[in-house]
């Protein structure tokens, strides 16, 4: 009897390499609008955020929820 072991793949390596851009665009964007600029002079909410940016009302928190998830 012959035993064959299969080899798990693991495909980590990549969607890590597929989607490291992500986190390297949204720093980005957030340096391109002066967002940290912005902030460093007066805290802002959500709301005067996405007004001064002129960011869609959908978008800001998604955008802002990412810079947080990565640190920033």
């Amino acid at each position: 009897m012959v035993e064959s072991t299969k080899k798990q793949l693991d495909p980590s390596k990549i969607m890590q390499t597929g989607t490291a851009f992500w986190a390297s665009k949204l720093l980005l964007t957030a340096t391109n609008m002066e967002l940290f600029t912005i902030l460093a002079k007066k805290e802002l909410s959500g709301t005067e955020i996405q007004s001064r940016l002129g960011l869609h009302p959908r978008s800001i928190y998604d955008f802002l929820d990412a810079l947080v998830a990565l640190g920033f």
